[in-house]
């Protein structure tokens, strides 16, 4: 019983951190943009932003920039995964928090180049 009850919060775990995600899709990036800190106040400061292209999917339809914060743990190897598919042309897949959006943007959870043949 008390397996039971540990595999079941297990699976509860794990189905709401899935749920706290929205997968955009392998994407073709329009621009990466990275902002320094920036006198009007605006969200955007200090932070690298994905415009998001072709590819995107229908969830991520409301999101114009996808982000991270120039301080977050993840942000070199996200920018360099990023500015690596810009210059080859190739897409990258998207993933954002499930969150309210700021000024069109979402956080990036995670990203990750797409399976090749």
């Amino acid at each position: 019983m008390k397996y039971l009850l540990t595999a079941a919060l297990m699976a509860a775990s794990v189905s709401a951190q899935a749920a706290e995600t929205i997968d955009c899709g392998e994407v073709a990036l329009k621009t990466v943009y990275v902002q320094a800190d920036r006198e009007d106040g605006s969200f955007h400061a200090n932070k690298m932003l994905l415009l998001m292209g072709a590819g995107k999917n229908a969830a991520c339809s409301d999101i114009t920039f996808a982000y991270l914060e120039n301080n977050d743990d993840a942000y070199d190897s996200t920018l360099s995964m990023a500015i690596s598919a810009y210059m080859a042309g190739k897409k990258l897949r998207v993933v954002v928090e499930d969150a309210p959006a700021q000024a069109d943007a979402k956080r990036i959870a995670w990203v990750n180049f797409g399976i090749r043949d």
